[in-house]
Order: C-alpha cells, then sequence, then structure tokens
C-alpha cells in the first residue's frame, strides 16, 4: 500500500484515508487529518494535517496545517505549519508556508512564501516614523 518513497503515517496519524481507487471531484472540508492516494479535483480544507501519497494526484488547491507531498499537485497549497517534499513530489502552483522543506528530487514550479521570512521583509520595508 505504501511505498519507500511516500510519507509514512504514524499510526492513528490520520482520520480520513482516500485511498488510490477513490476519485473526488469538489470540496474536501475535514476538521481532522487526511491521507490521499487517490485523485481529487477542486479543494481541500483542513484543519489538520494532509499526506498526500505518491500515487495521488491533486488537481486542487489545498489548505492545511501541515502537509507532506510526495505525489502530484497541480495547486496552490498553503499550511499554517510545515510544507514537506519528498523526492517523488511534483507541485506546480504557489506555495505559503511557515515552514517549507523540499528533499533532493522533487519538483516546484511556483512562488513560496515562508510567512515569518515574509513577516520580516514587510517590516523591514516599512518607512519608520
Amino acid at each position: 500500500m505504501f511505498s519507500k518513497n511516500d510519507p509514512q503515517p504514524k499510526s492513528g496519524s490520520f482520520e480520513s484515508l482516500f485511498g488510490k481507487s477513490i476519485e473526488i471531484k469538489g470540496t474536501v472540508k475535514s476538521k481532522g487529518s487526511l491521507r490521499i492516494e487517490g485523485a481529487v479535483e477542486g479543494s481541500i480544507e483542513t484543519e489538520g494535517d494532509v499526506t498526500i501519497s505518491e500515487s495521488a494526484l491533486l488537481n486542487a488547491s489545498l489548505k492545511a496545517n501541515n502537509a507532506t507531498v510526495a505525489g502530484t499537485v497541480n495547486g496552490n497549497i498553503t499550511c499554517s505549519g510545515r510544507l514537506e517534499l519528498y523526492p517523488s513530489a511534483r507541485v506546480k502552483g504557489d506555495i505559503i508556508a511557515a515552514m517549507f522543506a523540499v528533499s533532493e528530487g522533487a519538483v516546484f514550479e511556483g512562488h513560496a512564501q515562508v510567512k515569518e521570512a515574509a513577516k520580516t521583509a514587510q517590516s523591514e520595508a516599512k518607512p519608520k516614523s
């Protein structure tokens, strides 16, 4: 079920599993953590964490606390915490995260904004009174 490149979930670490044979079109909203192995088209919003496995294909925007990506995401990703791209990750879209880690081999096409760095840059750019 999991390949060696997939993020390995901790026991009981996700509330819902969207398996390889699941295809979803529309909006997914959750308060808990999700693991996605299938296809999603639309948007995903969760207060929890999201794990995108190597077999997953998202043509969707993603908003989560933390996200781990080993599959393909075509859409913007916003994380209030950490976003990690594994070597098999393919991401095309803009990223906003408090922490951002990219493993060697991952492909990312878009703009990235690390929130803490962005806050510092904005405060430095403001004229001082």
